[in-house]
């Protein structure tokens, strides 16, 4: 009893010696700590330029062969229309506009835009923003840089001196984001890709499914499920369902199919993990490993014999990632789908609130894939097309409405993270106006999900399902 007393005592003078702290506070301290803050990064589609030398100007660096995977890629373009320029320059006009949600920032300036989409009063939050990429190189720069693709490049990648950069993905993870919103444009789309499209990664349930019917050899005859239909795929010649079989291949192995459904060895796409810095990279040294190939290993090329061991594949199966990306093929997407779509209603309400409003402009359905920045970053990911330069009227909005693209970005980014509530107007594809529950995102009381993407002490942050 003494010892229960004594820690009483013990706490009503911390309680009191806190209270005369507190008195000499200014109370605008105290109230700006009270403020939620929250990480967001703006991630503009591409930047640097295609060249056909992939050996010094590739991307997806591979430290097992000391070689770049894949070409890089520059992005849409159409007559004098560039993807990277016109993702850049709206996201630029984003940034601006969150930073008056900045600790400093002039929030007052950012209700006025808020007050477009509802009369209510919003909640103060701090958003702390930053941007992915710079500026593209002119093509005199281009000329002039011995690696013109450095700042560009989504995984890391070897300097002059072979010492490993940070890449786009690693420098994002880098910032423990809470939210990365990704903007993209492209040259077409097919016919029924309307309006403006999410891009969103499958849940781990949807591709251990593709994989267990790979292992049993009956890929050829499988009857796919409604969702393969928005699948994302290069040509008409193959069915969508070849294209759901590759990437589920690539995202096990490394490696993609034959037309058969056979592993192909020659087609070879890396393991994505292991080229970004952060916290689920293999054990230094993996590499020597990952050559043998053996089988009971995550690198075993025998789809019978492949173990999904270490913290990547120990990640995949956690209950935070069925956060972010759902977990069956019915309610695919998670927090990642609803983020995106958000946007995009943000877009198009904002859009409609200044008169422009286009034939078939709606939320659209989605393009399905194991796309790199959803899919290696622990942050809610909104991932958007925001247009096709085929397109007359997306050409015009994309080029002369960045105001009010960036406005809707700007909102939708807001109630994601507080809440908009009681939207105006009686538009066709008004958003939720919800925010994310990212509070079952935390681990401990201090440490969330978002926050150890980068850790390096070792900690038992995997097995949280």
């Amino acid at each position: 009893m003494k010892c229960i007393k004594k820690k009483g005592y013990r706490k009503a003078i911390f309680a009191f010696l806190l209270m005369i702290l507190l008195a000499f506070i200014p109370s605008s301290k105290v109230e700006q700590e009270r403020i939620p803050l929250y990480r967001v990064v703006i991630d503009p589609g591409h930047g640097g330029f295609f060249h056909k030398d992939k050996v010094k100007h590739g991307d997806k660096f591979d430290t097992i062969s000391g070689k770049y995977l894949d070409y890089f890629a520059e992005g849409a373009s159409y007559r004098e229309i560039y993807e990277y320029d016109l993702t850049y320059s709206i996201s630029l006009k984003v940034i601006e506009k969150l930073s008056w949600c900045s600790v400093d920032g002039d929030f007052s300036r950012f209700k006025t835009i808020l007050a477009r989409f509802s009369g209510n009063e919003p909640q103060r939050i701090n958003i702390e923003t930053i941007i992915s990429r710079g500026p593209s190189l002119t093509d005199e720069q281009k000329e002039s840089e011995s690696d013109p693709n450095a700042p560009y490049r989504l995984y890391d990648y070897p300097d002059s001196d072979g010492d490993i950069e940070q890449g786009r993905i690693s420098r994002i993870n880098a910032f423990k984001p809470h939210l990365v919103v990704s903007l993209h444009m492209a040259e077409a789309a097919p016919e029924d890709y309307i309006g403006l499209n999410g891009i969103i990664i499958p849940p781990y349930n949807v591709l251990k499914a593709g994989f267990n019917v790979l292992k049993k050899g009956k890929a050829k005859k499988f009857n796919p499920p409604l969702f393969i239909k928005s699948w994302f795929h290069e040509s008409k010649k193959l069915p969508k369902k070849y294209y759901y079989f590759k990437d589920v291949a690539q995202y096990f192995t490394g490696y993609g199919i034959t037309r058969h459904y056979k592993p192909d060895y020659n087609e070879f796409n890396g393991y994505k993990y292991n080229m970004v810095d952060w916290i689920y990279r293999d054990d230094k040294g993996w590499e020597e490993p990952a050559k043998e190939k053996k089988d009971y290993t995550q690198y075993s090329l025998n789809y019978e014999t492949f173990v999904e061991q270490g913290k990547f594949w120990e990640r995949e199966r956690s209950v935070f990632e069925e956060y972010r990306r759902g977990s069956s093929s019915t309610g695919f997407g998670g927090d990642n789908y609803y983020a995106t779509y958000e946007i995009i209603k943000y877009v198009l309400y904002s859009l409609h609130l200044n008169g422009i409003d286009g034939k078939d402009k709606r939320p659209g359905k989605p393009f399905v894939s194991t796309w790199s920045v959803p899919l290696l970053v622990n942050a809610v990911c909104a991932y958007i097309e925001l247009g096709y330069f085929d397109r007359k009227w997306d050409r015009e909005v994309l080029v002369n409405r960045q105001e009010e693209i960036s406005d809707g970005v700007a909102a939708g980014i807001y109630s994601l993270l507080a809440g908009i509530d009681d939207l105006n107007g009686n538009f066709r594809y008004k958003p939720e106006g919800n925010c994310i529950d990212l509070q079952k995102y935390y681990i401990t009381y201090d440490k969330s999900y978002f926050d150890i993407v980068t850790d390096t002490y070792e900690e038992n942050f995997f097995n949280f399902n």
